[in-house]
């Protein structure tokens, strides 16, 4: 059986004057009329309870449920926060998911705020992300992790199950970062970051033990696959769903994943990832959805017909994003030549 927890981020904010403004920023404006130099304010205890009230009303809904919340906090970003609760299997933590996103956005309602889930509303925000943590039970009923356990360490299944995720890596991500905004976030570094420089988001089609600048990582306190590569616009169905059929394929195939990268993935030059045969993530959505076209997997798992839709819906949705006129483009080109 095939079992995740989803790491769900989001930014809160509000309309002041008709313009969306962070719903959690009372940082005063500086006699200069500028703002203070800030830091990310991830698990600040002072943001949290500037927004008990918002939170602890959904902390309350989540707790009725009984998804087992383990964790309510800000992160990086003004106004982001992230929501933690109990793995269950593929399909009832996609109907979480999906429940989850509607019961944000009604909530924030009643305090005068919306959710978005976009994954980088602003340059200086940090991305909003959505991991999925994956791992495979035994089919005996037993519940034993397939991919380790505390007492024995990581199985050799881990390495087979890597090898199937990576072997599919670019179509995956296509569906898991589904939008033109989603590769905005998957950087090494971004000028103006609130907190400092680097993302931790990930780059690469690679894997590392606790790595967080690689699209897989292999957590220090839990036995599974962490995919970094993922967002809070997917179709959790259709993530799932592949996460599960590369995962097993992996397994079927025997597919290797090769060593364990386990460096600082932003640091590393061209010449070195090309010497280790490591791929780049999608840089575009344009080049996610033509990788995705062409994954025989992707096919199978989607179908004929969902697959077609995916794939007609997201080279649309490229295309208009292409012929766009941008504010920066009309800054950057309309003087200078």
């Amino acid at each position: 059986m095939a079992e995740a927890g989803i790491e769900p981020e989001f930014i809160t904010m509000r309309y002041v004057d008709g313009k969306p403004v962070k719903a959690f920023d009372n940082d005063p404006v500086l006699p200069s009329g500028g703002a203070p130099k800030r830091q990310g304010w991830g698990y600040d205890a002072e943001a949290s309870i500037d927004s008990i009230a918002f939170l602890g009303q959904l902390i309350d809904i989540l707790g009725e449920l009984n998804w087992e919340i383990k964790d309510v906090v800000a992160e990086g970003a003004y106004s982001q926060f992230e929501l933690d609760f109990g793995y269950t299997n593929v399909v009832a933590m996609a109907d979480r998911l999906t429940f989850l996103r509607v019961l944000l956005k009604e909530v924030a309602k009643q305090h005068g705020m919306f959710v978005t889930f976009m994954p980088k509303p602003t340059l200086g925000d940090w991305r909003s992300g959505a991991h999925i943590n994956f791992s495979i039970q035994a089919a005996d009923g037993s519940g034993r992790n397939l991919l380790g356990d505390s007492e024995n360490g990581w199985s050799d299944a881990i390495n087979h199950v890597l090898g199937g995720l990576l072997r599919h890596g670019g179509a995956l991500t296509a569906i898991t970062c589904p939008t033109v905004n989603s590769y905005k976030g998957l950087v090494p570094k971004v000028p103006g970051f609130e907190g400092g420089v680097y993302t931790w988001a990930p780059t690469h089609m690679t894997y590392g033990s606790n790595n967080r600048s690689a699209m897989l990582r292999l957590p220090q306190n839990r036995f599974c696959v962490e995919n970094r590569a993922t967002d809070m616009c997917m179709n959790a169905y259709l993530g799932l769903a592949m996460t599960t059929a590369a995962a097993v394929k992996g397994l079927d195939e025997k597919l290797e994943a090769g060593p364990s990268l386990d460096r600082d993935l932003y640091k590393m030059t061209a010449a070195q990832f090309d010497e280790m045969g490591i791929q780049r993530l999608p840089r575009t959505l344009g080049e996610a959805i033509e990788i995705f076209d062409e994954d025989e997997l992707a096919k199978e798992v989607l179908g004929e017909v969902m697959h077609n839709s995916f794939s007609l819906y997201k080279h649309d949705e490229w295309e208009r994003y292409s012929v766009y006129i941008s504010d920066w483009e009309v800054e950057e080109y309309l003087r200078f030549f």
